[in-house]
């Protein structure tokens, strides 16, 4: 097995490098969230979050609601939908799930995204000010084959990549299932594609905020709740996977597969 723990990793260092004060390049940036009965943190999240945001014009906040049955979709109608409407918030759901899947329901809520950049934002997080406008200085420094990550390790649900490299990638690899390492094998394999770690761990302070969430809590929408054995399992066909240099999944399937409907009235089949 490779030990990919150990492998050079090509990171960006800040205080080499510095991001632009502004960037010559608006790119639209997609903040994704994917919710299945989480209504107790997303009522918390999701409204600071857009309003940490506000300084950034070409955000987009895109909530997938993953079969929820703790009125979810109720709460969205009462209290966002000011925000549906003025093109800041797509609210999307599917009632075909019966239960949680993190990767699968990651790369729903990454194809129903607009942006140029999409990156992932758990319900129970806290982008910080400014995240969006952050991202997209970033980006100016490497407007191609990039990750966006707190770091390589801790990575808690807040990953990012530019859209069309993540579709290259086949996205989350659905063959993992249940908890754990799903974030880690995907940026292993755009490491190994040969993109960059742009490493906005270094505001971890600013940007790393939660609420804290136990795991039971996190596995409770889960088919098999036994989250050591789902993360070790996941770990196991990921190293399998990068050993045989098999960087791009779901080639045998059709990835990120379902029907929602996209602010109450568009149904979209992806």
């Amino acid at each position: 097995m490779a030990v990919w723990d150990d492998w050079k990793w090509d990171f960006w260092i800040p205080g080499e490098e510095p991001i632009p004060q502004e960037a010559k390049t608006e790119r639209k940036i997609s903040l994704c969230t994917t919710c299945m009965n989480r209504l107790n943190n997303l009522m918390i999240t999701l409204p600071k979050n857009i309003m940490d945001n506000q300084d950034y014009p070409n955000v987009e906040f895109v909530l997938l609601d993953y079969n929820s049955t703790d009125m979810l979709e109720n709460w969205v109608r009462d209290y966002m939908m000011h925000h549906i409407e003025n093109g800041v918030l797509v609210y999307a759901k599917t009632t075909e799930p019966p239960f949680y899947t993190m990767s699968h329901s990651r790369n729903v809520a990454f194809k129903v995204a607009t942006g140029d950049i999409v990156n992932n934002v758990d319900a129970d997080n806290f982008t910080g000010p400014g995240f969006a406008n952050t991202l997209n200085r970033m980006a100016e420094i490497r407007p191609t084959k990039a990750a966006f990550s707190k770091g390589k390790r801790m990575m808690h649900g807040r990953i990012g990549f530019y859209k069309d490299e993540f579709i290259e990638l086949g996205g989350y690899d659905e063959d993992l299932v249940s908890y754990g390492f799903d974030d880690h094998n995907l940026l292993y394999r755009a490491m190994a594609t040969g993109c960059k770690l742009m490493w906005w761990g270094y505001w971890a302070r600013i940007y790393s905020e939660r609420i804290p969430t136990p795991r039971s809590e996190k596995i409770r929408n889960m088919e098999n709740k036994n989250r050591r054995e789902t993360e070790q399992m996941n770990k196991d066909i990921t190293f399998d996977k990068l050993d045989r240099k098999q960087f791009v999944v779901n080639q045998d399937r059709h990835w990120g597969k379902a029907t929602v409907v996209k602010n109450f009235k568009e149904e979209i089949v992806l």
